[in-house]
C-alpha cells in the first residue's frame, strides 16, 4: 500500500545526501578577499580618467623623457628614399595621481595596461607610412612615486634624404624625429634622456653599419600662433655603407675589363678589331648586369656610374682609334712627312724609349728625297726640262692645228715625223719620248728607256720603305696611345676611390691630433711635477 508521506522523505534524504557531498567537496578551502594588486589597482584607478593629464595643477607641465633603443636595421630604400628600422621608444614620466604608500599597500611597482593610463602623446613626423602608431599592447610600469616607465616599439618607417654622390663609398643621415602634435610645451614638455642612441640590442646589417649617433632636441613654432611652441626630439643615424661586396662584384671586374682593353695595343694588326669588339661587348653585357645594383635616381650622379661611363667611354675611343692605327699600318704609297717622322720617330720615340724606331740622321734616303722634293722647285732636271718643253709644244701643235687649213690628224703626223727626225739627229735611242695629251710625242734630249725595270726595283724599294717607317710611325702612336689609355684608367680608378682615401686622411688627422693633445698633457703633467719638485728642494729648511 502507497503511503502518502514517502515522497517527502525521499526528497529530505535527497538534499541531505547533496548537503554532505557539497561540503566534504569545500573542505580546505578558505573564502579569500582581494589580493594586494588587487586591491591597489582598485584604489589608483577608482575615477582615473587616462584623458586627462597627469597633474593636479592644471598650470603645470608634464615632461616626458624620450629615449630610442635602436635594435635593427632592416632597409634604405634607395629610390624611395625610406629607413626601415627597429626599435623601442623608451618613455619616461610622472602621473600624480598614480602615488601610493608602500608600507600600507606592500607593492613598490606594478605593471599596468597602457589603456588604461595616460600616454604621451608623440607622432612620428618624418613617418612614411604614418604618423601615429597603435601601441596599446605595451604595458607600462607604476612606482610608487608615481613614475610611468613605457616601451613601446615595432618598426618605424621613416623619410630619409639620400645623397648617392660617393657610391658605394657613401655615407649616409637619416633621422627619426618624433614630437607632440597637439601638445604645446607649456602642456606637454618633450626631452631626450641622453645624447646618442641607445644600442645596446643592436643586431649588425649586411649592408649598413652605424658610424655615430646623436639625439638632437628641438623646438619650433607655427607663423599663426608664435607663443605657441611644440617640440620634438630627433634621433639621427649616421650609417657607413660596406663597400666590400661593390668592389669584389663590380668594381675589380670592370678593372679586369680595362686591362683586357690595354691588349689591344700590343695585337698584331690584323687582331686589334677583333679583340676591340669581343671587349666592348663583354664591358657591356657586365654593364647590363651591374645597372640592377646602381640606385635609380636623378638627384645625385653615383660616381660608380660616372666611373663605369668613362670606362665605356675609353673602351670606345680605344675602338676608334686602333682603326685610325691600322690605316697607318697599310700606308704605302707615300713617305711619312718630315716634321711628322720628326716629331713621333725622333721626340715621341725617344720618350716613349723606343728608340729602335729613329731614322738615321745623314744616310737616310727619305731626307734625300725630301731634300729633292723641297729642292725640286728651283732644280731643272732632263726629265722636268722635256716634260716642261713636250708640254709646250704640244699646245702650240694643238693650236696650230686647229687654226692650220690641216686636220689635226695631219698636224699629228706632222709632229711625229719631226720628233722622229729629232730623234734620229740626237744619236738614235739616247733620248727620252714624252707624250702629251693630244698624242704627240716630243722628246726631252735624254733616255732612259734601258734603265725602266731598274726604275720599277727603285719604285718597289721606296714604297717598302715607306711602308716600313709609316709601320714604325703606326706602332709608336700605339705605345703613345697605351700610355695615355693606361694614365685615364688609372686616374678615374682613383678618383673612383677618393672618398676612402678621404675618410683615411682625416681618420689620420683626427689620430694625429689625439696624440698632439696626449704629448702636451704629459709635458705640462711633466713640467708640474718638475716645478713642484723644484720649489719643495728650494724651500728653505727651518733652524
Amino acid at each position: 500500500m502507497f503511503r502518502p508521506g514517502l515522497p517527502r522523505v525521499i526528497g529530505l534524504v535527497y538534499l541531505w545526501t547533496c548537503v554532505k557531498i557539497f561540503t566534504e567537496s569545500a573542505e580546505g578551502i578558505t573564502p579569500r578577499g582581494p589580493s594586494e594588486e588587487e586591491r591597489l589597482l582598485g584604489l589608483l584607478f577608482d575615477g582615473y580618467n587616462p584623458s586627462a593629464r597627469p597633474v593636479l595643477n592644471s598650470s603645470h607641465t608634464v615632461d616626458v623623457r624620450m629615449q630610442f633603443s635602436l635594435l635593427q636595421v632592416q632597409e634604405l630604400n634607395l629610390r624611395n628614399q625610406v629607413l626601415s628600422t627597429t626599435g623601442l621608444l623608451i618613455l619616461e614620466w610622472h602621473d600624480e595621481r598614480l602615488r601610493w604608500d608602500p608600507t600600507q599597500l606592500p607593492p613598490t611597482e606594478i605593471v599596468v595596461e597602457s589603456k588604461k593610463l595616460w600616454r604621451p602623446e608623440f607622432a612620428s613626423i618624418n613617418g612614411a607610412d604614418g604618423i601615429y602608431g597603435d601601441y596599446g599592447q605595451f604595458r607600462a610600469i607604476v612606482t610608487n612615486m608615481g613614475k610611468v616607465h613605457w616601451e613601446p616599439g615595432g618598426v618605424f618607417k621613416t623619410v630619409c634624404e639620400i645623397d648617392i654622390t660617393y657610391y658605394p663609398f657613401d655615407e649616409q643621415k637619416c633621422r627619426l624625429v618624433f614630437g607632440a602634435w597637439s601638445y604645446h610645451t607649456t602642456k606637454m614638455n618633450l626631452t631626450n634622456m641622453e645624447d646618442v642612441v641607445n644600442m645596446d640590442s643592436f643586431e649588425e646589417n649586411g649592408e649598413w653599419e652605424i658610424h655615430t649617433t646623436e639625439v638632437i632636441r628641438e623646438e619650433f613654432a607655427f607663423e599663426c600662433c608664435p607663443l605657441e611652441r611644440f617640440a620634438n626630439v630627433q634621433f639621427v643615424l649616421y650609417m657607413k655603407r660596406r663597400y666590400t661586396f661593390y668592389i669584389m662584384n663590380v668594381i675589380l671586374p670592370s678593372l679586369m675589363t680595362s686591362v683586357l682593353l690595354l691588349s689591344i695595343f700590343f695585337c698584331t694588326p690584323a687582331q686589334k678589331v677583333q679583340i676591340g669588339v669581343v671587349v666592348l661587348l663583354s664591358f657591356r653585357i657586365f654593364l647590363l648586369n651591374v645597372t640592377d645594383s646602381i640606385p635609380k635616381t636623378s638627384d645625385h650622379i653615383p660616381l660608380l656610374g660616372i666611373y663605369l661611363t668613362c670606362t665605356m667611354a675609353i673602351t670606345t675611343l680605344s675602338m676608334v682609334l686602333t682603326v685610325f692605327i691600322l690605316n697607318l699600318h697599310h700606308i704605302t704609297d707615300r713617305p711619312v712627312p718630315k716634321w711628322l717622322r720628326r716629331l713621333v720617330l725622333v721626340y715621341l720615340a725617344r720618350l716613349l724609349c723606343m728608340c729602335q724606331y729613329q731614322p738615321p740622321s745623314s744616310s737616310s734616303a727619305f731626307d734625300s728625297d725630301d731634300e729633292m722634293d723641297n729642292n725640286s722647285k728651283y732644280r731643272v732636271t732632263p726629265n722636268s726640262l722635256g716634260q716642261a718643253i713636250g708640254s709646250q709644244i704640244g699646245i702650240l701643235a694643238s693650236l696650230n692645228g686647229t687654226l692650220g687649213n690641216g686636220s689635226p690628224a695631219q698636224t699629228n703626223n706632222r709632229a711625229k715625223k719631226s720628233t722622229a727626225t729629232r730623234s734620229n739627229s740626237h744619236g738614235g735611242g739616247g733620248n727620252n719620248v714624252f707624250v702629251n695629251p693630244h698624242g704627240v710625242h716630243y722628246s726631252s734630249g735624254f733616255s732612259y728607256a734601258d734603265d725602266a725595270p731598274r726604275e720599277k726595283v727603285d719604285v718597289k724599294r721606296l714604297e717598302e720603305e715607306w711602308g716600313r717607317e709609316w709601320r714604325h710611325l703606326a706602332e709608336v702612336v700605339d705605345r703613345l696611345f697605351f700610355w695615355l689609355f693606361l694614365s685615364a684608367i688609372v686616374i678615374t680608378t682613383l678618383l673612383l676611390f677618393h672618398p676612402l682615401t678621404k675618410a683615411y686622411f682625416s681618420l689620420l688627422g683626427d689620430e694625429t691630433i689625439l696624440r698632439g693633445q696626449t704629448r702636451e698633457a704629459s709635458a705640462r703633467t711633466i713640467a708640474s711635477t718638475t716645478s713642484d719638485t723644484s720649489e719643495s728642494i728650494t724651500m728653505p729648511s727651518k733652524t
